[in-house]
This record gives C-alpha cells, sequence and structure tokens, in this order.
C-alpha cells in the first residue's frame, strides 16, 4: 500500500513539474499587455490637456492595430474621483502623472513618462510622440 502511494505522489509531482516547466518555457501562454495611464485632477492647465491629448493622439495613429486586439489600453484617470481611489493609491498618485505599464500575468514594470510630457508635449509634440511611441515599442518587445 504504500508503494502504490509513494508511486501515486511522484507521478503527481512529475506531472506538475511538466506543467511548470512548459508554462516558464512558453511564455506564449501569458498574455502581455501595455497599459498607458493619464492620471489627472479635475482642473487641468493647457499642458496638462496637450499630454493627455497627444499622447492619446500618438497611440491610436502608431498602435491601431494593438489597441484593436487589446494588447495597448489607454485610459485618462481623474484623481480626485473617489471611484478612482484605489488606482491613485496602488500607483501613488498625487497630481498628473503619466505611466506605461507593462503587464505580463500578474507582474508589472513601469515607466513614469510624466517628465517628458510635461517637456514636451505642450512645446515640441512631434518630440514627444517620437519618445512615446519609442517606450510603448520597448514594452511590447520586452
Amino acid at each position: 500500500m504504500k508503494k502504490n502511494t509513494l508511486f501515486i505522489m511522484l507521478l503527481c509531482l512529475s506531472s506538475l513539474s511538466q506543467n511548470i516547466a512548459q508554462t516558464t518555457q512558453n511564455p506564449s501562454n501569458i498574455k502581455t499587455t501595455v497599459e498607458i495611464i493619464y492620471f489627472h485632477a479635475t482642473n487641468r492647465c493647457p499642458t496638462c490637456l496637450a499630454v493627455e491629448n497627444n499622447a492619446k493622439k500618438t497611440i491610436e495613429e502608431n498602435f491601431k492595430s494593438e489597441l484593436s486586439k487589446g494588447t495597448i489600453k489607454f485610459v485618462s484617470i481623474n484623481i480626485d474621483d473617489k471611484a478612482n481611489e484605489a488606482l491613485v493609491k496602488k500607483y501613488q498618485v498625487a497630481f498628473s502623472t503619466l505611466l506605461i505599464i507593462r503587464k505580463v500575468g500578474a507582474s508589472e514594470s513601469k515607466t513614469d513618462m510624466t517628465d517628458i510630457g510635461f517637456q514636451y508635449a505642450r512645446n515640441n509634440p512631434t518630440k514627444y510622440a517620437e519618445l512615446l511611441k519609442a517606450e510603448i515599442l520597448k514594452k511590447l518587445k520586452s
């Protein structure tokens, strides 16, 4: 009886280790997404609006396919709205912030593009779009 129990336990462990190996060797089973989140206050200055509007425009013009597949998602979040409190706390946001977040399964890596947005979105939207596009492409490929 003990031999049968030991044999069944070894069989189960073997099966489990094969499943783990397949998951780690075949990352295509795990969905990768990139979220671009623009956090803003209710009252916004022209630069805040430019950061959001030019980000949205850049994403819509350069990532149509990824948007339609759900691989990329753009979201604008009002930090003053109580309904967004959990997300604001999760990302520790206190003012206008532009984040690019790569999600693979349960793990996340984020890049804060706020400084670049405020530096270029209003006065040099072409450069802003180039930098934003490059960072999004990096997140898609990493």
